[in-house]
């Protein structure tokens, strides 16, 4: 029984520390991005502003489109369950 290692659980990474190095990558990557882009600063302005719109256009689209089947699908139990009684 002396071969037994025992651990702490100070050994286990935190969500603090999880969310700190998701923090530093993405700003490594967006100032990585930033360096490397093949167009202007002006142009890839422009260009990430109208993907952020696209995008919240998309992500609006898919929510409206989310709560209207999970309405339908409520409906639809609603209906079963009350036709079972």
């Amino acid at each position: 029984m002396d071969n037994v290692v025992h651990t702490n659980d100070t050994d286990k990474p935190s969500s603090a520390s999880f969310f700190t190095g998701l923090l530093f990558g993405t700003l490594a990557g967006f100032g990585t991005m930033m360096l490397l882009a093949p167009k202007s600063g002006k142009k890839t302005r422009t260009q990430i502003g109208l993907k952020s719109i696209e995008l919240q256009g998309w992500a609006t689209d898919t929510y409206d489109d989310l709560v209207t089947l999970s309405h339908f699908d409520n409906r639809k139990i609603l209906t079963e369950t009350q036709n079972q009684k």
